[in-house]
C-alpha cells in the first residue's frame, strides 16, 4: 500500500508547489469556502489521481511516439495546475496531509 506524505511528494510535484494560472486558484478558493474539509480532501485527491494519469500518458506517449502530442501536454500541465492549486487550498485549511484526514475519519475500512 503507498503512503501519501506530504502533498509535493505526490502526482508529480517533486519541486514544490509553483501557481502559474491566479485565476484558477482564485476559482478554487472559492469552491473551497463552502465545503468541509473531507470534500477538500476528495477534490485534491482527484485532482492529484488525474495529475498522475496525465503525467503517465506523457510519459508514455514520449517514450513510444518520441513525442507527446498537444493535447497530452495541455492535459498534463492542466491537471498538474489543477492539483498544485488544490494542494495550495488544503494547506490554507489547515489539511497538511490526506493520512490526517482518512486516519480521523470515523469510517470502518
Amino acid at each position: 500500500m503507498n503512503a501519501l506524505h506530504q502533498f509535493e511528494d505526490v502526482a508529480g510535484i517533486a519541486n514544490g508547489i509553483g501557481i502559474t494560472n491566479p485565476h484558477l486558484l482564485n476559482r478554487i478558493r472559492a469552491t473551497a469556502a463552502n465545503l468541509d474539509h473531507y470534500e477538500i480532501a476528495a477534490h485534491l485527491n482527484n485532482a492529484i489521481g488525474n495529475a498522475a494519469d496525465a503525467a503517465h500518458a506523457r510519459s508514455y506517449e514520449e517514450e513510444y511516439l518520441l513525442e507527446a502530442s498537444a493535447e497530452t501536454i495541455t492535459d498534463y500541465e492542466y491537471y498538474h495546475e489543477l492539483a498544485a492549486a488544490w494542494s495550495v487550498v488544503a494547506t490554507e485549511h489547515q489539511l497538511t496531509s490526506l493520512e490526517t484526514i482518512l486516519a480521523n475519519d470515523g469510517s470502518v475500512h
